[in-house]
């Protein structure tokens, strides 16, 4: 009788231990495989027609401005890294500024810009989120009057003929 109650509270035992294993992996696998895209403070992202306060920058003195929100440590900034520099060499083209603002320190963001080959030379740094930015890449063109025309977020690398279209279109546009 002994016997038989030790054989069962030990297979008990054995199952419990092994639901606990598969909850366990469970829990990894989908954090792993399946994460949960970041939006710290569920930050509200900012979209078209919405005025872009970039300290310091004079919207009026360029026709458009182009705004690289990148990240040093963003797989998919470095994915883009080719789209991103067709947009400055096109940007260049139609006389669009260029200006990039990272959440990183001054010096890690000029030292990763030139790593990925993307030449820009106002670079600005502080939180993203104060800009309505709640990931990273994100690509604004934005008017005269400081509204944003034309939001681009996430990898850009599998829609660069779409992308660069857009643009091209946009900035050919001289009305604000």
């Amino acid at each position: 009788m002994q016997n038989n109650l030790r054989n069962n509270v030990e297979f008990g035992a054995q199952i419990v231990i092994a639901i606990a294993v598969l909850v366990v992996a469970g829990v990894v696998v989908k954090r792993h495989v399946f994460p949960k895209p970041a939006n710290p403070r569920n930050v509200t992202r900012i979209s078209k027609g919405e005025q872009l306060n970039l300290h310091d920058v004079d919207f009026r003195q360029n026709k458009k401005t182009l705004v690289f929100f990148l990240n040093k440590d963003c797989r998919y900034c470095t994915l883009s890294a080719p789209v991103y520099r067709q947009l400055t060499e096109e940007a260049f083209k139609q006389n669009v500024k260029t200006v990039a603002v990272f959440p990183n320190l001054p010096e890690e963001a000029k030292e990763y810009l030139q790593s990925i080959k993307l030449p820009i030379a106002d670079i600005r740094t502080g939180s993203l989120s104060s800009y309505k930015i709640d990931g990273t890449p994100t690509v604004l063109l934005v008017n005269s009057s400081g509204a944003v025309e034309k939001v681009w977020f996430g990898d850009a690398s599998r829609r660069e003929k779409e992308i660069r279209e857009e643009f091209v279109s946009l900035a050919e546009n001289h009305t604000d």
